[in-house]
């Protein structure tokens, strides 16, 4: 999940020019112009621990602005875009997201606050254990509730405010929500991952369904190539490590688990055409051991590596290196927060799985420790205790007034999001349903454009509709 912000980056860099005022001088909050060019990045001090007032630390987390639909003068809505877990650069302000054509209709403002912990907007120069005990989601949503009204005290006629995020960050807008119906009116959760699970089986299971028989079969092909070469002595590991470009990733559980992160975020974010195609027409030809794992590796080295990440990012050893980098450190931030609180584990299930059998429990909970130590371990019980992820869990239907829950067909998260209420007071949730519509399709489109028959715009135009009904705007 940590590779979502680095989607939305690719997908929303245009050049757009912002017009308006600049936000009023405060004591709080600086500015200073970011080397995105268009969109001045702005610093606004936080509180770095709000759960104890005994603890004055603060530290600077970044935010961006986006006003070129709003209207100083008459004042207007707010769109709070919550950001997740990966660096910041600038807004939405791609004429194609989602966010950007929200505000435009409804002369919004968008604003942007980056996580604790990720890109510029660390409080410390160091990921210790000690350190990362302020990374968490409970004290993301105390940052948003305290910059938010900050901000909006600020500016002259201020209207209400709407929240918009997308995977982890769609479910702390639907948290949001929840925790502060009278701050915002409402939330838009595209792929919310409220529902914190363990064992997160599902996640893979739910492949088979977004791959389909063929692709399923061809994707469970490359895994047994894979393994029976792996497993076949010291020099056919170091032989396949070199065809993928996975050198780095010396440590078994480490190089089977990006093997399948690499295939189910090719599905997941809707990259079917490059990850499947390919393979389904070599194995119908009959190829196999090695030249089935040489064609698997043009998918990872010129469609993922390109768009989602590298193998060096999967290593323990990349992972327990403590020194900040804002470039590099996502990783660790993020495994903590799995590690701590949100599990969301992707184990392989007993049957009928895509992933290696490697790729279990036991890795994970072994990784977890060789990163932060014993003792660090998720409690999703009280996760979901707390907000009543669980789809069967009324606590979220009921208080989850004005939340809609939104997600792609091909995007195995579902399985951790709210995909219908039986609550009549609660928005029903809605799908973007294609073959390359993946995790938060609705937000940021399919890659190449999402395949035809597709409903996207008419899930868009259902979501701006309720958006304005939460404004009491007439659109």
């Amino acid at each position: 999940m940590n590779k979502i912000i680095k989607i939305f980056v690719i997908f929303t860099i245009i050049v757009n020019v912002i017009n308006g005022l600049a936000f009023p001088k405060h004591d709080e909050l600086e500015s200073t112009l970011d080397g995105s060019g268009s969109f001045p990045a702005q610093w606004f001090t936080q509180t770095l621990d709000h759960f104890n007032f005994q603890n004055n630390q603060t530290f600077q987390q970044k935010y961006y602005v986006n006003d070129q639909y709003y209207n100083y003068q008459n004042g207007g809505p707010i769109i709070l875009y919550i950001n997740g877990e990966g660096p910041v650069s600038s807004p939405p302000y791609s004429s194609d997201d989602a966010v950007v054509i929200y505000a435009q209709a409804l002369n919004c403002m968008i604003v942007t606050l980056e996580h604790r912990f990720y890109g510029e907007s660390s409080p410390f120069s160091e990921l210790t254990v000690e350190n990362l005990q302020y990374l968490s989601h409970q004290q993301a949503l105390e940052d948003l509730a305290t910059f938010i009204v900050s901000y909006q005290n600020q500016l002259k006629n201020a209207g209400h405010i709407v929240t918009i995020g997308g995977s982890y960050s769609g479910a702390l807008s639907a948290w949001f929500r929840i925790k502060y119906p009278h701050i915002t009116v409402g939330s838009i959760a595209s792929s919310g991952v409220v529902h914190a699970i363990l064992d997160f089986t599902a996640f893979d299971s739910y492949l088979t369904v977004a791959g389909g028989p063929e692709c399923t079969s061809a994707l469970q092909a490359v895994t047994a190539a894979v393994e029976k070469e792996y497993f076949a002595g010291s020099s056919n590991q170091q032989h396949i490590k070199q065809i993928l470009q996975a050198e780095e990733l010396t440590e078994i559980g480490d190089f089977f688990y990006w093997l399948a992160d690499s295939m189910a975020e090719g599905l997941q974010y809707g990259y079917y055409d490059e990850l499947c195609y390919p393979l389904i027409d070599a194995i119908n030809a009959g190829t196999t051991g090695i030249d089935l794992i040489t064609l698997y590796s043009n998918y990872t080295i010129n469609t993922w590596g390109k768009v989602l990440g590298t193998p060096d990012e999967y290593s323990t050893a990349w992972q327990q290196n403590i020194t900040y980098d804002p470039s590099k450190s996502a990783d660790r931030a993020w495994w903590y927060q799995t590690c701590s609180s949100l599990g969301w584990f992707q184990a392989a299930p007993s049957q009928n799985s895509i992933r290696s059998s490697m790729v279990n429990m036991t890795y994970f909970q072994t990784h977890c420790e060789q990163l932060f130590g014993e003792g660090i371990w998720p409690n999703v019980n009280a996760v979901n205790l707390q907000y009543g992820g669980d789809q069967s869990n009324p606590l979220l239907n009921a208080a989850g007034s004005n939340i809609l829950f939104t997600s792609g067909f091909s995007d195995p998260w579902t399985q951790a999001s709210i995909l219908k209420s039986n609550y009549p007071d609660v928005e029903p949730s809605i799908m973007t349903t294609c073959r390359k519509c993946g995790h938060c399709v609705d937000l940021r489109g399919c890659p190449g454009g999402c395949d035809l028959p597709n409903n996207l715009d008419q899930v868009r135009s259902y979501s701006l509709k309720l958006i304005a009904t939460w404004l009491n705007i007439n659109n």
